[in-house]
C-alpha cells in the first residue's frame, strides 16, 4: 500500500511497530553469479606435404577444450528508516473496517474513504490567535503586572483539535483529537484544514462511544469557571455587593463571552489516533 501522510503520532506508531517486530532493517546485500562458459577448437597438421601423405607417423593433431567461470556480484543497499516505513509496518497490521459494527475496544483498526470536519474552529482560531504572541507584553490594569500571555501559554498546553468524521455509507459518526503543538503538529507543510479537502484514511485504536464534550482541556475548564463566577457574581443580592467607584462603566447584564464547542449530545466512535494518511492510487498497479 502506497500512502501520504497528513498526521502522524510517531511516539504511538514506533512503540506499535517495535512490538509487532522489533527488528528495523539496515542493511540488505543482493548475491548474483554470472556463470560463463566457452569452447575451442583446435586442429593442427605437423609438416604436411603431399608426399607425405603416404608417410607412417604423419600426424593430424585436433582437440577440443572446454572452459567455465563464475563472476559473482554483490550489491549493497542501505535502507531508510522513515515515518512511512515505519508507519506501513503498523498499516499492514490494522483490520480495515468500512463500519463501526462488532469493533472491540483497543481494537487497532484502518477506516478509508473519511469525510473529516473541524469541531472547535471559533476557539480554535481565538487559541492560535492568542498563542501567536498577540498579547505578548500586554498587561491589564488591576493585575499587579500579571503576564496575561503568559497564562494563557499555560492554559493551552494540553489544548487540541476536535475533528469530527463521517464514513461513507455509513451513518456512524467518528472522533479524534491532535495535540496541538503550535509548531508543526501535521506533516509535509500541511495544515489542519487540509485534512478537509477530498476524503482520508483513519489509522488508530478504536476506543468506544463518546460524546464532544468528554473531550476537556484546561483551557475549557476555566471558560466553565469563568462562567460559573460569573452566573455566582450576578445572583448576588444587591446588599452583598461591594460599592466601588470606577471611571469606566460597567454592564452587568454583558453574557460572558464563550468560545465553547457546539458539542452536542450526539454519540460518537472515538478513535485513538494514530495517523491520517491519503491513500495514493498509481495507475498499473
Amino acid at each position: 500500500m502506497i500512502f501520504n501522510i497528513y498526521y502522524i503520532n510517531l511516539p504511538k506508531v514506533y512503540e506499535i511497530k517495535m512490538m509487532l517486530d522489533n527488528m528495523i532493517s539496515v542493511q540488505k546485500e543482493v548475491e548474483s553469479d554470472k556463470k560463463i562458459e566457452g569452447e575451442a577448437h583446435l586442429k593442427a597438421k605437423l609438416g604436411l606435404n603431399i608426399l607425405d601423405i603416404f608417410k607412417f607417423g604423419d600426424v593430424d593433431g585436433g582437440g577440443s577444450v572446454k572452459g567455465a567461470g563464475a563472476k559473482k556480484v554483490i550489491e549493497t543497499f542501505e535502507i531508510k528508516t522513515t515515518k512511512s516505513v515505519i508507519l506501513d509496518e503498523v498499516v499492514r497490521n490494522c483490520r480495515t473496517v468500512k463500519d463501526f459494527d462488532n469493533l472491540e475496544e483497543g481494537e487497532l483498526i484502518k477506516l478509508d474513504n473519511i469525510n473529516l470536519s473541524l469541531e472547535n474552529e471559533d476557539e480554535l482560531r481565538i487559541v492560535k490567535f492568542i498563542n501567536s504572541g498577540a498579547l505578548k507584553d500586554m498587561m491589564i490594569p488591576g493585575t499587579n503586572g500579571f503576564d496575561i500571555n503568559g497564562i494563557f501559554n499555560s492554559m493551552f498546553k494540553d489544548y487540541a483539535y476536535k475533528i469530527k468524521g463521517e464514513v461513507l455509507g455509513d451513518s456512524g459518526k467518528l472522533l479524534i483529537k491532535i495535540p496541538l503543538t503550535f509548531e508543526s503538529e501535521f506533516e509535509s507543510s500541511y495544515g489542519v484544514d487540509d485534512l478537509f479537502v477530498g476524503r482520508v484514511s483513519i489509522v488508530g485504536l478504536y476506543k468506544g462511544k463518546i460524546k464532544i464534550d468528554q473531550l476537556k482541556n484546561s483551557f475549557q475548564y476555566f471558560q466553565e469557571l469563568g462562567e460559573l463566577q460569573n452566573f455566582i457574581q450576578k445572583t448576588k443580592p444587591n446588599e452583598e455587593e461591594e460599592i466601588q467607584e470606577s471611571h469606566y462603566p460597567i454592564d452587568t447584564h454583558k453574557d460572558f463571552v464563550s468560545f465553547k464547542s457546539s458539542g452536542d449530545s450526539s454519540d460518537y466512535h472515538y478513535i485513538d489516533l494514530l495517523a491520517i494518511v491519503q491513500n495514493v492510487n498509481i495507475k498499473g498497479k
